[in-house]
Order: structure tokens, then sequence, then C-alpha cells
């Protein structure tokens, strides 16, 4: 039909137009449980039923991540959960960033290998932290920036123009600074100039947003995955921290700082970014397994096109 891409492009600039304003909003005026709630069943429930592809290649990663059909009960209750758990994000992003810094602080019960964080900050080198689509890095990129130093985050433009601004506005609040890259090698510019003079850039290893993407073993099949902060790394000298901020099961933040990658060598720049992704990918695996839920890709990862499109809501973000 052809009409059809004009009245879904309409009706997400209406949907979106209105909720996100609204939860950002109220996420620090209403209780949180309603906002979880309002989040869930008036913003997420409505779009799985709108637009069911998305569920079911949701269905479809998780039959490879849990190792089971696709009809599966456990593959089921896990695709919905990851919807909610996608829903919640957001929630907490708004919140977090409008909130004073020591309440974020207070909120994360635990940090892992924040030694390893430290002394890279220490080699004057720069760092580059590696996340994915998981937990809520874009919580944790606030909360660095707040009480550290500048973060700055790569990122594609989401196409809904409303997510786009005000995820830039509670960035900003966090001293978190976007940069935004396309399929252009020169919008990167800005961050290797951040990363060679010894800054902070976080960049997300997990979507092959313009299918330029290495393939690497994941979950025992080949997954593309984008090689764009790797050779980042490697041109600038940089040290890699794979890098994630979870959620507990109270809602509240696990950060945990992985081991560093140092991609300088003998070897030259892509063989160093290669060996880099095939580690990054096996870390990543782990903690997908630990906390599957927490992996937000509306996409069938394994196919060609990977996870990558941006039309998903928010899949443009950081996180």
């Amino acid at each position: 039909m052809a009409g059809s891409p004009r009245i879904l492009q309409a009706f997400y600039r209406l949907y979106f137009g209105f909720w996100i304003p609204t939860l950002v909003w109220a996420s620090t005026r209403w209780p949180l449980g309603l906002m979880y709630w309002m989040a869930r069943d008036l913003v997420m429930l409505p779009f799985n039923i709108v637009r069911p592809k998305y569920l079911r290649a949701i269905k479809g990663n998780y039959a490879r991540i849990l190792g089971r059909p696709p009809d599966d009960p456990e593959v089921r209750k896990a695709a919905w959960q990851m919807g909610y758990e996608h829903a919640y994000h957001w929630i907490d992003f708004f919140r977090w960033s409008q909130m004073p810094p020591e309440a974020l602080a207070e909120a994360i019960v635990a940090v892992d290998g924040e030694q390893r964080f430290t002394a890279a900050r220490r080699s004057g080198r720069g760092t580059l932290l590696l996340t994915a689509h998981m937990g809520n890095p874009e919580v944790g990129a606030i909360g660095m920036g707040t009480h550290f130093e500048p973060v700055h985050v790569l990122y594609w433009r989401d196409r809904f123009a409303t997510a786009e601004e005000f995820r830039t506005r509670m960035r900003l609040r966090g001293n978190v600074h976007g940069i935004p890259v396309d399929a252009s090698p020169f919008s990167v510019v800005p961050a290797l100039r951040v990363l060679e003079g010894g800054g902070i850039v976080a960049a997300h290893g997990d979507r092959d947003f313009n299918d330029q993407g290495w393939p690497v073993e994941f979950f025992g099949a080949t997954a593309k995955f984008p090689p764009g902060p790797f050779l980042l790394a490697a041109r600038s000298h940089a040290l890699v921290i794979p890098t994630f901020f979870l959620l507990t099961p109270e809602r509240r933040f696990h950060v945990i700082y992985e081991e560093p990658m140092d991609l300088d060598g003998d070897g030259g720049i892509e063989a160093a970014a290669r060996a880099a992704m095939r580690a990054w990918a096996e870390c990543l695996e782990r903690r997908i397994r630990e906390h599957p839920a927490q992996w937000y890709c509306f996409y069938p990862f394994w196919e060609a096109t990977g996870c990558g499109r941006a039309d998903a809501p928010g899949s443009g973000a950081l996180a």
C-alpha cells in the first residue's frame, strides 16, 4: 500500500511527539512505579501490537541466545521482558539526568574494575569506553560526566526528531557531549581529536548501522560488528575499556569495567582492530548470557543487515 509509510511516519511523529515530552516532564514528578507502568503498558505494549515485526525479530534473537525454538515460552517471555526493560531504560534516563549527581551516586551499588578505569586515565592516553545497547549506558555517561570529566559519545542521528532533541538536552545536563557520525569517514574526526588529546569517548560496539561491519562469531553463528570504534582507538593510540552499566533486580546500578585493550603493536591497525573486535564479541556474549533481557536489539541480529537500521525507537542513541 503506497500510503502506508506516510501514514506510519505520521503515527510515529504524533506518538513520540506526545509521549517523550510527557515522560520527561513526569519522570521526576510522578511515582516511579507509575512511570514504569506508563512506559510499559501505554508505550511499549501498543508499539509491539502496532509493529509486530519487531517482536518477531526479538524472538528470533532470543531463540539463538537461549538455544530454544522461537515459539518456546521462555523465548516469548524474554522477548517481552526486553521490550519492557527498554521502556524502563528511557524512564531511568529521563529521571536520573534531572536528579542531583549525589542521588545518582547513591543509586550505584557496585563498581567492578574501577582500578582499571583509574589506571587508564592516569596513563595520559585517550580512553574509549566501549559499551553496548545494554543496561543503561546513557545514565552511566551522565554519572561519569558529572563526577569525573566530560564524556563525548558517538551516535547515529535518530530518525525521530523529538527523541533526538530530548536525548541531547538530557545528555548536556550531565556534561555529556554528542558527536554525530554517519557514513563519511570525516564524521569521526572530532572523536579522534578528543582521544588524541587524552579525553574520553564512549561508543557502542554492537550495531552495524551502515552495513559495513566485519564478521565475528557470536553465540555460535556469524554476526557483523562495527569496526569503527576499534579503528578509531587504534589510530588514536587510545585504550579501549569494555564498559557496562547494568541494572540490578532492585533497579539500582552495577558498573563493570572490563580489562582494557591496548591496540598498539606491530601487526598494523586493521589486524589490531580485528583482534580487539573478537575479544569484545566474547565479552559481550558473556554479559548477555548473564543479563539477556537487558540487551536491546529490535532487528534480526544474525542477518546480513544486522541490528543496525535506525528506525526503531531510540535505535540511534548511545543506549
